[in-house]
């Protein structure tokens, strides 16, 4: 197996590992909310406290935000890294999946480090070609 497919692996996997942890931060954001808001719970919230839990809740909510974009960036960095296209996106997919889930990330910015010469380098240029004659 090449380094570029291990490293896209690996990449996926930690990406997969943030959008899970994002979408519990999300959740207990919802229930954190929800719950503040109810006084039957936490009685009257309109002092500091009260703005202290509506802060900590956007907190958390901004973090479950922020691990659900890194791990989008990790997935598709990983499925360009496996299709071995877009090296500079495999790596930030890679560093990305650092964000995520840091032991699994560290290998996969190894391997696709390391595997930067098994991706496709060709560049496409356009070529232009006279079209039929051309009157000077």
């Amino acid at each position: 197996m090449q380094k570029s497919t291990v490293g896209g692996i690996l990449s996926i996997v930690a990406g997969a590992l943030g959008l899970v942890g994002g979408l519990i931060l999300l959740m207990v954001t919802l229930f954190m909310s929800s719950a503040f808001n109810d006084p039957a719970i936490f009685g009257d919230l309109s002092t500091t406290d009260g703005q202290f839990l509506t802060i900590f809740s956007v907190i958390y909510g901004v973090a479950g935000v922020f691990c659900l974009i890194v791990g989008v960036l990790g997935i598709v960095g990983g499925i360009f890294s496996i299709q071995r296209k877009r090296w500079g996106w495999a790596l930030a997919g890679a560093i990305a999946g650092c964000l995520s889930f840091l032991p699994l990330g560290v290998g996969a910015v190894v391997l696709v480090a390391m595997g930067k010469s098994e991706f496709n380098q060709s560049t496409t240029s356009i070529t232009s070609q006279p079209s039929g004659n051309i009157i000077a």
